[in-house]
């Protein structure tokens, strides 16, 4: 998995907990970014999220600290490359703007590969 531009920024899908209406805004700022709900996977098992961010190259937004995490870790004792795992305890709608375009204008795609990152 690599990258053509290494300065790309990350493609991102946010989970079921995040703020819907967050993807929309981000998009209108030129960012690539998903909310599970506009995909038909509310509910659906959090490997199978990693699953679907892997095939789409994208990196998972999430609160579920707890489950992503260790995924994460699996993916990678198993040899299995993903693009990212971003976590963060519940924000406000603000901070949590704030902080995804921080990501978004700091770390590339290439630099969240296979890495877990805290808002």
């Amino acid at each position: 998995m690599k990258e053509e531009d290494n300065k790309t920024p990350p493609k991102l899908l946010l989970d079921e907990h995040i703020w819907l209406y967050l993807a929309k805004l981000l998009r209108e700022q030129g960012f690539d970014v998903t909310h599970v709900n506009e995909v038909d996977l509310v509910a659906t098992p959090d490997n199978k999220i990693m699953e679907y961010a892997i095939s789409k190259k994208m990196a998972v937004v999430t609160f579920n600290i707890k489950d992503y995490i260790p995924l994460a870790i699996q993916y990678v004792e198993d040899g299995k490359e993903h693009y990212g795992v971003v976590v963060s305890k519940e924000l406000s709608r603000g901070e949590l703007q704030k902080r995804v375009i921080k990501l978004l204008k700091n770390v590339t795609a290439e630099e969240l590969m296979n890495s877990v990152r805290y808002l």
